[in-house]
C-alpha cells in the first residue's frame, strides 16, 4: 500500500526529562519501554522493561555492582522521580515477577485507575528459538492489580485472548464514551513478522468484564473475529491518545528505524490518515539503534506533545556507555500532526468550577492568570521550579462571575518548566 509521507523537521529534543530520566531515580539508571501512565493525583508512573540498578559514573559507565531486572517503575511526583523494585539497592529484583520467574518473566505494556486500583497489563515472555541477544518468544498477557494511590501488589489475572486470536494486547488503553479502549498488535504474516494494529472495548470500570473486538467494520463479541484498523505497520510499542476532537496514534518505524511516524483519527477505531514524518532520531554512537517511540501527552506543553523513543546496542557496551541504553525525549508541535490543532490558550479547569487561562504560554518578561469561578474565593497562586521546590506565592481575591488577571513577573526566573497550583488546580508553563 502507498503512502505519502509529510517530512518535517520540527521535533526538539526536550532537555527537562532528557535531564530528569538521568538523574540517580532511586537506584533505576537505565532501561528500555518507557510507557507512562498518568495518575488521577497528578503523578505518572513510568514503567521500563529490562533495567539497570545501580550508579553512573561521571564518564557514562555503570559503576561496578550494578544488575540488571526484568522490569522496574517509577513514580514522578512533581519533577521528582522515585524507585519501584523488589530486593534491594545491592540485590535488586524484579517490580512484578511472574508465577514462574526461573522460565518466564514480564515486560510492560500500558495500564488505567479503576475503583481505586490500578491495572497495568504486562506481557509475558519466555525463552524462544532466536538468536543470541534475541532469544525470546511471546507468551500471554497479564493484567497485574496494584492498590492506589499505594502501589502494592494485589494479584495477577491471565488475559484468554491471546490464545483466541493471537492479538497481543496492552500497547495503549484509553477511556472515551463510558468504553476502555485497549490497543494492540497482531503479525498478520508471520513468515514477515510485520505487526498491525487491532483493537478491543470493554465498558470503563471492569478491566475483566467480555471485551468486544472490531472486526474492521462492527464491534463483535467473538475474539478471533478481531481485525486490522490500519494497514499501517506499526512497531512493537506504539500509543493512541485524543487529542481535541481527534485520536493521534504515534509509532515508529520497524525493524529499528530510525523515523517516528503520527497518525490521525476521528474515532478510536479509525479509519487513519494524515500519516506523518514527524522525527528522525538521531544516533551518536556507533552500532547504536532506536525503538518503540511513545507519547506522552499528560506533559503537553506549549500546543507541543512529548514523544520519547528507546535506543539500545551491543550489551556489553552499555556498561561502559550507559547512554546507550537510556531513553530519550522530544517535542513536536501539534500543528505539525494535523493542521486543525491550533493553539487556542492553555486552559485548566476542574469539578470546582473554577477557569483558569494562562498566557502567554511559553513565557518570557511575565505571565498572567485569567481565573474566573462562580463564587468569591481567595486566590493562592504557587509555583514551582522542575525540582519541586516553591519558587514564589501570591494570593488574592476573586469575586463571583469576574474575570480575575493576575500577572507574574518572572525576571530573575531561571529558563526552564514551571507547575502552578491556584487552590489545588495544577498547571504547567514554560518559560523561555
Amino acid at each position: 500500500m502507498a503512502i505519502n509521507l509529510i517530512a518535517t523537521g520540527q521535533g526538539i529534543p526536550d532537555t527537562t526529562f532528557n535531564t530528569l530520566l538521568r538523574t540517580d531515580n532511586g537506584g533505576w539508571v537505565a532501561g528500555d519501554a518507557t510507557y507512562s501512565i498518568s495518575l488521577p493525583d497528578g503523578r505518572t508512573i513510568w514503567l521500563f522493561g529490562d533495567s539497570f540498578i545501580g550508579s553512573v559514573n561521571p564518564d557514562s559507565s555503570l559503576a561496578p555492582g550494578a544488575h540488571m531486572i526484568r522490569n522496574c517503575a517509577l513514580i514522578q511526583d512533581e519533577m521528582v522521580c522515585s524507585a519501584l523494585y523488589n530486593g534491594t539497592f545491592e540485590e535488586p529484583e524484579d517490580f512484578v515477577s511472574t508465577l514462574n520467574p526461573d522460565s518466564t518473566w514480564y515486560w510492560p505494556e500500558h495500564g488505567i485507575v479503576e475503583n481505586d486500583t490500578l491495572k497495568i497489563i504486562f506481557s509475558e515472555f519466555g525463552t524462544g528459538d532466536g538468536s543470541p541477544g534475541w532469544n525470546f518468544a511471546y507468551r500471554n498477557a497479564w493484567v497485574v492489580f496494584f492498590t492506589y494511590p499505594e502501589i502494592e501488589l494485589i494479584k495477577h489475572v491471565e488475559l484468554p485472548y491471546y490464545q483466541q486470536n493471537g492479538v497481543m494486547y496492552g500497547d495503549r488503553l484509553m477511556t472515551f464514551n463510558d468504553y476502555t479502549y485497549i490497543y494492540g498488535r497482531k503479525e498478520e504474516n508471520p513468515d514477515y513478522h510485520i505487526p498491525l494494529v487491532h483493537l478491543a472495548r470493554v465498558e470503563t470500570g471492569n478491566l475483566l468484564a467480555d471485551w468486544e473486538f472490531y472486526d474492521g467494520n462492527y464491534w463483535m463479541s467473538d475474539p478471533e473475529l478481531s481485525g486490522k484498523i490500519t494497514d499501517h505497520a506499526v512497531s512493537q510499542q506504539f500509543g493512541v491518545f485524543q487529542h481535541m476532537d481527534k485520536f493521534v496514534m504515534i509509532t515508529q518505524e520497524i525493524w529499528f528505524g530510525t523515523k517516528i511516524y503520527s497518525l490521525v483519527a476521528n474515532q478510536p477505531e479509525g479509519p487513519w490518515s494524515n500519516t506523518t514524518v514527524l522525527y528522525d532520531t538521531p544516533q551518536p554512537f556507533s552500532d547504536m539503534f532506536t525503538y518503540n517511540a511513545y507519547p506522552h501527552p499528560q506533559f503537553d506543553e506549549n500546543n507541543e506533545l512529548l514523544i520519547s523513543y528507546n535506543s539500545n546496542g551491543d550489551f556489553w557496551q552499555i556498561f561502559n556507555n550507559v547512554e546507550l541504553y537510556r531513553p530519550n525525549f522530544f517535542r513536536i508541535p501539534y500543528t505539525t500532526i494535523h493542521p486543525s490543532f491550533t493553539p487556542t490558550g492553555v486552559y485548566v479547569w476542574d469539578e470546582r468550577e473554577m477557569n483558569i487561562f494562562s498566557y502567554p504560554n511559553p513565557a518570557m518578561d511575565n505571565i498572567t492568570f485569567d481565573i474566573e469561578c462562580i463564587e468569591n474565593k481567595d486566590i493562592y497562586i504557587d509555583i514551582f521550579n522542575m525540582y519541586g521546590t516553591k519558587v514564589k506565592q501570591i494570593s488574592s481575591q476573586l469575586s463571583n462571575h469576574e474575570n480575575h488577571k493576575v500577572k507574574v513577573d518572572l525576571s530573575g526566573f531561571p529558563v526552564g518548566l514551571y507547575i502552578y497550583k491556584i487552590n489545588g488546580i495544577k498547571g504547567k508553563f514554560l518559560h523561555k
